[in-house]
């Protein structure tokens, strides 16, 4: 089923909420927040093979801590593009 935002999975943001949380899927952060490719390629999370994984589950893939990872989108979602 479709999230109201068309991104299948329901854990991307919406325009109300415009938090990264660790259950958010890969995929979904990468399109809705600029810069988090960049973030998580730098950090080894792999987008192309696991843009289905939630932020938790990739993190643990890449061997990064998941604190790490959140602290990095975190603080790349509040810099403009």
């Amino acid at each position: 089923m479709a999230h109201e935002c068309g991104c299948r999975s329901g854990s991307c943001a919406t325009k109300d909420d415009d938090r990264i949380d660790a259950g958010q899927i890969v995929g979904d952060v990468a399109r809705r927040w600029p810069g988090a490719l960049e973030v998580m390629k730098n950090l080894g999370i792999n987008h192309c093979c696991g843009s289905h994984l939630t932020l938790t589950e990739a993190a643990a893939a890449a061997g990064v801590p998941l604190d790490t990872l959140m602290e990095a989108l975190n603080a790349r979602r509040s810099v403009p593009s």
